[in-house]
């Protein structure tokens, strides 16, 4: 048994992990999206800040992508994925510790760099460890759990808010991503060779050059950052419209948010169909 185990924790263990860090990830924007408003009156700070909280993570999202890529095929993924996994349980805990706006949306620009590195070396760690068959069941059940953070997210959030401080939410994703963090550190597999492609500026740039003179990929981009735009905008300023504007209370606010990325969810199934 202990040899089956051993054999098997890759397949066992990596998946589950990274399926973590890709739902804590969402979650610490879903989670606190019903109490965005007591951040932003807890601070004293403008309500016209709080969807800078959604802007911000989507910025550390965009931030590392250029080079977490690169970085990874000449060290490593298990390097790169596990310290992206820190970081993000870091900036989580750091949050309930702040003072004011400003650090707050510090910690959260600092958050949303967990995309760049799920997305960038966690995704292809997937397609390399497992192959194209099992990497895209793989990565349709991650895409199926991720799904779920919109609707579970606001949910929850309102219903612990009645009980606890909305920094308590942090702690709660800071354990989620410390668990992710360690479960990466014992069984992610490395699917490249250290050191076999070395580093070098002037071939970065020119794969990157190379890409952007693609039309077909150029276009591509173009749609699928599109087709975001209305989703991303409504998760960043529903908070102000309803429950600001609207005097919704957080569980009536977190209520809405069900029929929105329900949708989104059937959606989805209709066209994996």
């Amino acid at each position: 048994m202990p040899r089956f185990f051993a054999r098997h924790a890759a397949t066992l263990f990596f998946p589950m992990a990274l399926i973590l860090y890709d739902f804590a990830a969402y979650l610490s924007t879903d989670l606190i999206q019903p109490g965005i408003i007591n951040v932003v009156r807890d601070f004293n700070a403008d309500v016209s800040l709080a969807p800078a909280a959604v802007s911000l993570y989507l910025a550390g999202g965009m931030a590392l992508q250029w080079l977490l890529g690169p970085l990874s095929d000449r060290i490593g993924r298990r390097p790169v994925l596990i310290t992206g996994a820190l970081i993000f349980t870091l900036a989580c805990a750091a949050t309930m510790f702040t003072t004011s706006m400003t650090q707050f949306l510090i910690a959260r620009a600092i958050q949303g760099t967990s995309i760049c590195f799920i997305a960038t070396v966690g995704y292809v760690t997937v397609q390399e460890a497992f192959g194209q068959t099992k990497g895209i069941k793989l990565m349709a059940i991650i895409t199926s759990i991720v799904l779920i953070a919109p609707i579970i997210g606001p949910l929850s959030g309102a219903a612990l808010m009645h009980f606890v401080h909305w920094k308590v939410l942090f702690a709660i994703i800071a354990v989620m991503g410390f668990i992710s963090f360690v479960g990466l550190l014992l069984a992610m597999p490395e699917t490249v060779k250290r050191g076999a492609v070395p580093f070098s500026a002037k071939s970065v740039f020119r794969d990157f050059r190379n890409v952007f003179c693609n039309r077909l990929f150029l276009f591509g981009a173009a749609t699928i950052s599109l087709s975001y735009i209305p989703m991303m905008s409504w998760v960043a300023v529903s908070p102000v419209i309803l429950i600001d504007a609207g005097g919704l209370t957080t569980s009536q606010f977190a209520w809405t948010q069900v029929p929105v990325f329900g949708a989104v969810i059937v959606a989805n199934a209709i066209v994996a169909r």
